[in-house]
């Protein structure tokens, strides 16, 4: 029984195509900080055990998220008891580490929103991809000040939508486009300001298939283009690049055409050379001016 509802929350976290990474990320913790205080167990060994089995296994079910990997690598080291520790001890601090880092991740989205709100400024015309809880709050920030978006659908499930109907409701004006048309409306926008799922030590963005073509387009254009995220997101140097995810080829809805492969790579890697700025919880930092 312990086994089967391991894997059902492992399936939930690796078939999640709703939420982002950060969310993801938080929602691991839930299970984890629920798993601290229900799973049968003797001793603060066993659960400790069972525990940092599920990590593992939630880690591992969305490998291109770094913050999962990150979030739940901290909660690892600030969640191991003492050796003589009571199961109950055991529990609490499990459950309660858990519940700090959710909390941790939610301020840092605040913050970085915060951040990203100041560096755009009023009366500006930004365009996004994909969605993302950080670009989420930042548009709630400059809502009543003048904001305009050009959003992208994000195919093939148009995560783009959602965030268009919160700016609809909002009352936010916006344009809402396919991704086959982002060269066409980046010269329209002020800046770009996407999220990220990865970000690697040198700054290489992974994110959503399109954000690379989108940071290309922008560059082209002279157009900013901004990264926000979390630091939860950053990959350590010796951390290897992760593996870019593919999911279903049925969710492109293509005919089952003879001697046809059709591919479904969910994330792109846009290098740090196309990158205006990255903000995250601590402020914005912008690349080292060219020579």
């Amino acid at each position: 029984m312990i086994l089967a509802q391991f894997n059902l929350w492992v399936a939930e976290i690796r078939n999640d195509r709703a939420r982002g990474a950060s969310e993801l990320a938080r929602r691991a913790l839930e299970l984890l900080a629920e798993a601290a205080r229900t799973l049968p167990a003797v001793d603060a060994l066993e659960v400790r055990i069972g525990l940092s089995g599920l990590a593992d296994a939630l880690s591992a079910a969305r490998p291109s998220m770094a913050p999962i990997g990150n979030l739940l690598r901290r909660w690892r080291d600030s969640s191991t008891p003492p050796a003589d520790s009571t199961l109950a001890a055991a529990r609490e601090l499990a459950a309660e580490g858990a519940e700090a880092l959710i909390a941790a991740s939610r301020r840092a989205v605040t913050e970085c929103a915060a951040h990203a709100a100041r560096l755009l400024g009023p009366g500006r015309t930004v365009m996004t991809h994909s969605l993302s809880s950080t670009v989420m709050e930042t548009c709630r920030l400059l809502k009543d000040d003048g904001l305009r978006m050009i959003v992208t659908e994000a195919r093939p499930l148009g995560e783009g939508r959602q965030l268009v109907e919160r700016l609809s409701a909002w009352r936010v004006p916006t344009t809402c486009i396919t991704d086959a048309q982002m060269g066409l409306f980046v010269a329209q926008a002020d800046a770009v300001l996407v999220g990220a799922d990865s970000v690697l030590a040198d700054g290489t963005v992974v994110n959503k298939a399109g954000t690379y073509p989108l940071a290309l387009a922008a560059r082209d254009r002279g157009v900013p283009f901004h990264v926000c995220c979390e630091s939860f997101k950053w990959r350590a140097p010796d951390q290897p690049a992760p593996e870019l995810e593919e999911m279903a080829a049925a969710e492109l809805g293509m005919p089952d055409w003879p001697a046809v492969t059709v591919r479904n790579v969910y994330f792109d890697l846009t290098p740090a050379r196309l990158v205006s700025a990255w903000i995250d919880e601590t402020g914005a930092r912008r690349p080292p001016a060219e020579p």
